[in-house]
């Protein structure tokens, strides 16, 4: 949706697979300033947030700082305004810090002995849900939700528990529609195991989709969630983006420069009709073509 040049906000927590995890960061987002040294902690010449994935870890505590707080207020002003959240869940089991018993969203390769591991029911997924949902509404009443299950499978935990964990994750969803209305369910989980079963639909660590398989979701997605005439405007912003991507062997020619021109009106045109289209990305690009 970024490629396409819709509004979006990534999580400013990173990758996050739990329920509850989730939903404490929707409670961080709403309540929270910004993170301190204080949320920091420090292992193997690291040092991070078990609120954060990985990915925001840094040897430097001021730059780990940085990373975690430059994409947060951002988004916290974002879950004000906007008229749609995606909520992803990967797995329906928790790891919680033996020392104090809160959940973590990461363990960051710290030793098995510091956690105790167990299975949320879908009754515990679906309060902790519940309670984000009513939080979030209560400050931006019009807003829609969609909920997604990862198609990923987590093969640590074995097959049966792997499945345990998606049904509870399923089952709590599906409650959650009951109870509310805007609330959206869009089934990659179901479209990746039954329509997708081939493995050529599958990357090379036979867990994660291939590219194929990605198209082909995105392609259900649209179909879903994407009217008629906004999936045309979508073909024509791809166009533009091939158009952006493509570098020129001779840019100083008139040649590029009329079909340069040319891409301009059409952006232009684009963004007076979808003014919600962010087009700078691609205007910067064009304009550093040398």
């Amino acid at each position: 949706m970024e490629e396409l040049l819709f509004p979006v906000c990534y999580n400013p927590f990173g990758v996050v697979y739990n329920p509850l995890s989730v939903a404490s960061s929707f409670e961080l987002l709403l309540n929270k300033e910004l993170f301190t040294a204080n949320d920091l902690s420090f292992f193997n010449e690291l040092w991070f947030s078990y609120a954060h994935y990985s990915l925001f870890s840094h040897p430097d505590k001021e730059t780990c700082l940085a990373n975690i707080n430059s994409k947060f207020a951002e988004a916290r002003k974002f879950i004000l305004q906007t008229d749609l959240i995606f909520i992803t869940l990967g797995t329906s089991w928790v790891y919680r810090l033996k020392e104090n018993g809160k959940v973590v969203a990461n363990c960051h390769k710290q030793p098995a002995s510091l956690f105790d591991r167990s299975l949320l029911s879908y009754e515990q997924t679906f309060e902790a849900l519940k309670h984000s949902i009513e939080r979030i509404k209560d400050v931006n009443p019009a807003v829609k939700f969609v909920f997604t299950v990862s198609p990923i499978r987590h093969w640590k935990d074995g097959a049966i528990n792997n499945q345990r964990s998606k049904a509870a994750l399923i089952l709590a969803i599906a409650k959650l529609q009951d109870w509310y209305e805007n609330i959206y369910y869009f089934p990659a989980y179901e479209i990746f195991m039954d329509e997708l079963r081939d493995y050529r639909f599958y990357a090379s660590d036979m867990l994660h989709p291939s590219e194929s398989a990605q198209k082909y979701i995105w392609e259900k997605f649209t179909e879903s969630f994407i009217s008629e005439n906004d999936l045309a405007t979508l073909q024509n912003v791809e166009k533009i983006l091939t158009s952006v991507n493509h570098r020129p062997y001779f840019p100083d020619t008139s040649a590029y420069h009329n079909f340069k021109k040319a891409l301009l009106d059409r952006i232009k045109n684009l963004s007076q009709t979808y003014q919600f289209l962010d087009f700078s990305r691609l205007l910067h690009k064009l304009d550093n073509i040398v």
